[in-house]
């Protein structure tokens, strides 16, 4: 028996077909639990390594540990020894956003030659600081995309529309409230903390 694989745009396009049919048919099967371990290194240096996950009723281990260092730069007091809270948290952005191009290109056929995205965001030291009450967090968060594949410009848009409206990174940073840090965050055993990174 021979057995044909197609990859496209690096995505095993039968096994994708396959998981989502699995998914809709079975919905329990598109579980997903995530887990990261972070620790202070001192200064603004933390690392940060993935941990188990679970897909499904399935709990599994990483083939290898994934381990990023962050810090801030040197003018907001750090020494730059890896990227900002804020360059991960768009970092996550666009690999959310990339995934999600890589898929559904392939799921459509599309070939994909160059995928770039620059993502831009806004924030303000005093919402940070705790000053003039202004929000800690980002604002204006603006991604272009730069793609060129083997398809015409409307195939494209179609492709950036569904890829935008079911990234979870870009619904997690679109709702206000939702999965906010604090209600399940402790340090020690009984308190609550909110977080906010610059």
């Amino acid at each position: 028996m021979t057995v044909v694989t197609t990859i496209k745009n690096g995505v095993d396009v039968p096994r994708l077909m396959t998981m989502v049919e699995d998914v809709k048919r079975e919905p329990w099967k598109g579980h997903l639990e995530f887990k990261l371990r972070s620790e202070w290194q001192g200064g603004f240096q933390a690392r940060h390594t993935a941990g188990d996950y679970v897909i499904g009723d399935q709990t599994l281990k990483r083939q290898a540990p994934n381990t990023v260092t962050s810090d801030e730069p040197p003018e907001i007091l750090g020494k730059d020894a890896g990227p900002s809270p804020t360059d991960l948290l768009l970092s996550a952005l666009g690999a959310c956003l990339t995934v999600g191009y890589a898929a559904n290109a392939a799921a459509r056929g599309i070939d994909i030659k160059e995928l770039r995205l620059e993502i831009d965001a806004n924030g303000d030291l005093q919402g940070f600081m705790n000053l003039n009450d202004v929000r800690p967090g980002l604002s204006d968060v603006s991604v272009k995309v730069h793609i060129k594949a083997n398809a015409p410009q409307e195939q494209l848009q179609e492709l950036h529309d569904y890829v935008t409206a079911h990234s979870p990174i870009r619904d997690y940073h679109q709702q206000p409230g939702d999965g906010q840090v604090g209600a399940g965050s402790r340090v020690g055993a009984t308190t609550s903390s909110r977080s906010a990174c610059v």
